[in-house]
């Protein structure tokens, strides 16, 4: 009841003094929405700062057709805050460590709510010099370091979060000599 009432005398004061002047409804309002979008860009650099993002695993596809695959890493996304985060966009490359670009991704529009949500990124390998540089680094006992470089657009776009991640193939060689 006391709420209802501090309410009420709160909003016909605004009415009273927005009523001398159109210059102060204006002001008033500019206030009003300029905090408002203060607010809302703090909750999205708070939520933007504790993303936390890694790879579960990959999957591979091939295209016999095409003559290409597809490699399918699955990042997981990580909302520890108790907010809604729409990312617009993830867009990125694949690269070796010589600079070599394997392929390109974009995944599209992702919502994340409180907790974890599992993005899976097709990069189609771009075919035969791909192929070559790996053959090359394999036979030559030279397992590259894959590195996938990616942005996660929040806000429309407006904010671009960028990281990488770093593949050593190499272990895949220790993995197979171990067996």
């Amino acid at each position: 009841m006391l709420q209802n009432q501090i309410l009420y005398k709160l909003f016909f004061g605004i009415v009273e003094f927005c009523r001398v002047d159109s210059k102060k409804l204006l002001i008033v309002g500019g206030v009003g929405v300029g905090a408002y979008l203060v607010y809302k860009g703090l909750q999205l650099r708070q939520a933007a700062k504790n993303i936390q993002v890694y790879i579960q695993g990959v999957g591979v596809d091939l295209y016999k057709t095409q003559k290409n695959f597809k490699v399918i890493p699955e990042m997981v996304i990580v909302n520890p805050i108790a907010t809604t985060i729409d990312i617009s966009n993830i867009y990125g490359n694949l690269v070796d460590d010589s600079g070599n670009n394997f392929g390109y991704f974009q995944t599209g529009p992702v919502k994340v709510t409180s907790g974890s949500v599992l993005v899976k990124i097709p990069i189609i390998v771009n075919g035969l010099s791909s192929f070559l540089s790996i053959m090359d680094a394999v036979t030559n006992n030279k397992w590259p370091k894959l590195t996938l470089n990616y942005t996660i657009s929040l806000a429309g776009g407006i904010i671009p979060i960028k990281n990488k991640i770093v593949f050593d193939t190499g272990a895949i060689k220790k993995a197979i000599n171990y067996f």
